[in-house]
Protein backbone atom coordinates (compact mmCIF):
# COMPACT_ATOMS: atom_id res chain seq x y z
CA UNK A 1 0.00 0.00 0.00
CA UNK A 2 1.35 3.41 -0.90
CA UNK A 3 1.99 5.69 2.01
CA UNK A 4 1.15 8.96 0.33
CA UNK A 5 1.57 12.38 1.95
CA UNK A 6 -0.17 11.41 5.21
CA UNK A 7 2.04 8.51 6.19
CA UNK A 8 1.73 4.78 6.38
CA UNK A 9 -1.74 3.27 5.89
CA UNK A 10 -3.38 6.70 5.48
CA UNK A 11 -5.80 5.45 2.84
CA UNK A 12 -7.01 2.66 5.14
CA UNK A 13 -7.65 5.18 7.92
CA UNK A 14 -9.55 7.45 5.53
CA UNK A 15 -11.64 4.49 4.35
CA UNK A 16 -12.47 3.57 7.95
CA UNK A 17 -13.48 7.13 8.76
CA UNK A 18 -15.65 7.35 5.66
CA UNK A 19 -17.31 4.03 6.48
CA UNK A 20 -18.09 5.10 10.02
CA UNK A 21 -19.31 8.52 8.96
CA UNK A 22 -21.99 7.28 6.59
CA UNK A 23 -23.70 4.06 7.72
CA UNK A 24 -26.69 3.11 5.55
CA UNK A 25 -28.36 0.26 7.41
CA UNK A 26 -28.61 -1.22 10.88
CA UNK A 27 -26.70 -4.30 9.68
CA UNK A 28 -23.90 -2.07 8.43
CA UNK A 29 -23.80 -0.31 11.80
CA UNK A 30 -23.56 -3.65 13.57
CA UNK A 31 -20.63 -4.63 11.37
CA UNK A 32 -18.87 -1.30 12.02
CA UNK A 33 -19.23 -1.21 15.79
CA UNK A 34 -18.33 -4.11 18.01
CA UNK A 35 -21.37 -5.20 20.02
CA UNK A 36 -20.86 -7.03 23.30
CA UNK A 37 -24.04 -8.96 24.22
CA UNK A 38 -23.15 -9.01 27.94
CA UNK A 39 -22.65 -5.24 28.05
CA UNK A 40 -25.85 -4.71 26.02
CA UNK A 41 -27.86 -6.88 28.45
CA UNK A 42 -26.43 -4.99 31.43
CA UNK A 43 -27.14 -1.65 29.75
CA UNK A 44 -30.70 -2.71 28.86
CA UNK A 45 -31.34 -3.67 32.49
CA UNK A 46 -29.96 -0.33 33.67
CA UNK A 47 -32.06 1.58 31.16
CA UNK A 48 -35.19 -0.29 32.26
CA UNK A 49 -34.44 0.45 35.93
CA UNK A 50 -33.67 4.12 35.18
CA UNK A 51 -36.52 4.98 32.81
CA UNK A 52 -36.58 8.62 33.96
CA UNK A 53 -32.90 9.07 33.12
CA UNK A 54 -33.46 7.48 29.71
CA UNK A 55 -36.29 9.92 28.97
CA UNK A 56 -34.12 12.84 30.12
CA UNK A 57 -31.31 11.78 27.78
CA UNK A 58 -33.68 11.23 24.86
CA UNK A 59 -35.09 14.73 25.35
CA UNK A 60 -31.65 16.37 25.19
CA UNK A 61 -30.72 18.07 21.93
CA UNK A 62 -28.00 16.32 19.91
CA UNK A 63 -25.52 19.13 20.61
CA UNK A 64 -25.99 18.74 24.37
CA UNK A 65 -25.45 14.97 24.13
CA UNK A 66 -22.27 15.54 22.16
CA UNK A 67 -21.05 18.11 24.68
CA UNK A 68 -21.80 15.83 27.65
CA UNK A 69 -20.00 12.94 25.97
CA UNK A 70 -17.01 15.11 25.09
CA UNK A 71 -16.95 16.63 28.59
CA UNK A 72 -16.56 13.13 30.04
CA UNK A 73 -13.77 12.34 27.57
CA UNK A 74 -12.06 15.63 28.47
CA UNK A 75 -12.31 14.84 32.20
CA UNK A 76 -10.83 11.37 31.60
CA UNK A 77 -7.94 12.93 29.68
CA UNK A 78 -7.34 15.51 32.43
CA UNK A 79 -7.28 12.71 35.00
CA UNK A 80 -4.70 10.78 32.94
CA UNK A 81 -2.58 13.90 32.53
CA UNK A 82 -2.79 14.65 36.26
CA UNK A 83 -1.65 11.14 37.13
CA UNK A 84 1.17 11.37 34.58
CA UNK A 85 2.30 14.64 36.19
CA UNK A 86 2.32 12.95 39.62
CA UNK A 87 4.40 10.07 38.26
CA UNK A 88 6.84 12.50 36.60
CA UNK A 89 7.23 14.42 39.87
CA UNK A 90 7.75 11.12 41.73
CA UNK A 91 10.43 10.07 39.23
CA UNK A 92 12.26 13.37 39.72
CA UNK A 93 12.82 12.65 43.42
CA UNK A 94 16.45 11.74 44.19
CA UNK A 95 15.45 8.44 45.82
CA UNK A 96 14.02 7.27 42.47
CA UNK A 97 17.27 7.83 40.54
CA UNK A 98 18.13 4.11 40.51
CA UNK A 99 14.68 3.19 39.23
CA UNK A 100 14.88 5.80 36.46
CA UNK A 101 18.35 4.55 35.53
CA UNK A 102 17.16 0.93 35.33
CA UNK A 103 14.11 1.89 33.27
CA UNK A 104 16.20 3.97 30.86
CA UNK A 105 18.58 1.03 30.43
CA UNK A 106 15.72 -0.99 28.92
CA UNK A 107 14.77 1.68 26.38
CA UNK A 108 16.35 1.86 22.95
CA UNK A 109 18.66 4.84 22.50
CA UNK A 110 17.51 4.96 18.86
CA UNK A 111 14.03 6.13 19.87
CA UNK A 112 13.11 9.78 19.56
CA UNK A 113 13.55 11.63 22.88
CA UNK A 114 9.81 12.25 23.30
CA UNK A 115 9.12 8.54 22.72
CA UNK A 116 11.81 7.67 25.26
CA UNK A 117 10.17 9.96 27.81
CA UNK A 118 6.79 8.35 27.14
CA UNK A 119 8.32 4.86 27.50
CA UNK A 120 9.94 5.80 30.84
CA UNK A 121 6.62 7.16 32.07
CA UNK A 122 4.71 4.06 30.94
CA UNK A 123 7.19 1.70 32.58
CA UNK A 124 7.17 3.78 35.77
CA UNK A 125 3.36 3.58 35.87
CA UNK A 126 3.57 -0.19 35.44
CA UNK A 127 6.14 -0.38 38.25
CA UNK A 128 3.92 1.70 40.54
CA UNK A 129 0.87 -0.43 39.75
CA UNK A 130 2.72 -3.75 40.11
CA UNK A 131 4.38 -2.85 43.41
CA UNK A 132 1.28 -1.23 44.91
CA UNK A 133 2.90 2.14 45.56
CA UNK A 134 0.42 4.91 46.38
CA UNK A 135 1.24 8.37 45.06
CA UNK A 136 -0.05 11.41 46.92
Amino acid sequence: MATGPFGRNAMRHIAIIMAIASPKKKEELERQFKINPEVNAKLDAFMQAEAGLVEFVKALPREQLERKFLLRKMQDEEQKQGYSAKVKAWLEKPEQADLVKSIKATISPNMKPEKQEHAVLTQAKNYIRNTGIKLN
